[in-house]
């Protein structure tokens, strides 16, 4: 960018065009980048009786909102492929599949959630055989849109979350990403970033009782410089 569109930009006249960023992405860095703080991945499977399918690996965010209260939303990975974010309401708790819920955020293409999940990182055949297990698990919706998930996730919540009957599925489904999902952060579209971001640590397959949190945050990390250079 020339001197007077980094000025424009609020950033140094002097700032050369590699090196410098843009306020949207820097905005981006730091919302991601706080997130990592609260990002741990347990060992304690859960269900492991009931649903089989579900691996002992999880990685779990505790996200605060301005007023300090908190949401804790826990991305599960399962054996088949598939991933499910678990959540608690009034002492109860809920899975979903992560397919639907970033569709529903900014009703992404697959191409773009593949991309979003590799990161360029092609030869890497692990990462890529769980992001393709991953969009064919959720060919069984036959739901492409954004307003389509978001009144499918409205439907079947609707009388857990107890809100206004007046209220369509699609208010009540774009209520329940707001509220429940990631809500330390405000736009739809970083929201469908971090989960990505979260979906990707299958790229270090290697979850074990040596993880910590500490791993989990520089994995976060990693990937977000990784996002921020594409």
């Amino acid at each position: 960018m020339s001197s007077a569109e980094l000025v424009k930009h609020h950033e140094e006249s002097e700032d050369s065009a590699d090196t410098s960023l843009s306020m949207e992405m820097s905005a981006l860095f730091a919302i991601l980048f706080s997130l990592a703080e609260s990002c741990y991945c347990p060992q304690s499977p859960f269900l492991p009786k009931s649903c089989p399918s579900y691996t002992p690996h999880a990685v779990q965010i505790r996200c605060v909102r301005p007023d300090q209260t908190s949401v804790t939303n826990t991305l599960h990975y399962l054996a088949n492929g598939n991933a499910m974010l678990r959540f608690s309401w009034r002492k109860q708790e809920y899975v979903v599949p992560i397919m639907l819920l970033l569709k529903a955020l900014v009703g992404a293409s697959d191409l773009e959630i593949f991309e979003g999940i590799i990161m360029q990182d092609y030869e890497n055949t692990f990462l890529i055989d769980r992001a393709e297990l991953l969009l064919r698990s959720y060919k069984i919706y036959s739901l492409h849109t954004s307003d389509q998930c978001l009144d499918y996730l409205g439907d079947k919540f609707r009388v857990v979350l107890g809100l206004p009957e007046d209220w369509t599925n699609l208010d009540v489904g774009t209520w329940f990403v707001r509220k429940l999902v990631l809500v330390h952060i405000v736009s739809a579209r970083d929201k469908f970033r971090m989960l990505l971001c979260v979906i990707g640590i299958w790229k270090y397959n290697h979850f074990d009782s040596r993880f910590t949190q500490v791993h989990a945050q520089e994995v976060v990390r990693d990937r977000v410089e990784d996002m921020l250079r594409r």
